[in-house]
């Protein structure tokens, strides 16, 4: 029996604090959602961003779009009901 691998793209400015809307958390180690710093050695996940400012439920490399890996601290990650962090 084959699976259907299905992808969810939601908005990641719905999900980011203020302090994270007003940063450019494409630079830096933050956390994309709340805008928190990743401390050197912190354990964290990362989600991927796409150029229109949805994160997406797939780990791969190969989806169009794609703006690369951001990190997500491990209380945001938590928040995710989807699981977009890996």
């Amino acid at each position: 029996m084959k699976t259907i691998e299905r992808i969810i793209e939601i908005p990641l400015y719905e999900l980011q604090t203020e302090n994270a809307k007003k940063m450019d958390i494409t630079i830096g180690k933050c956390c994309i959602i709340c805008g928190k710093k990743i401390k050197e050695g912190s354990k964290y996940k990362i989600a991927q961003l796409l150029t229109n400012g949805n994160i997406v439920s797939y780990y791969g490399e190969d989806i169009s779009d794609s703006q690369g890996f951001f990190p997500v601290g491990l209380e945001c990650a938590k928040k995710l009901v989807i699981q977009f962090a890996f």
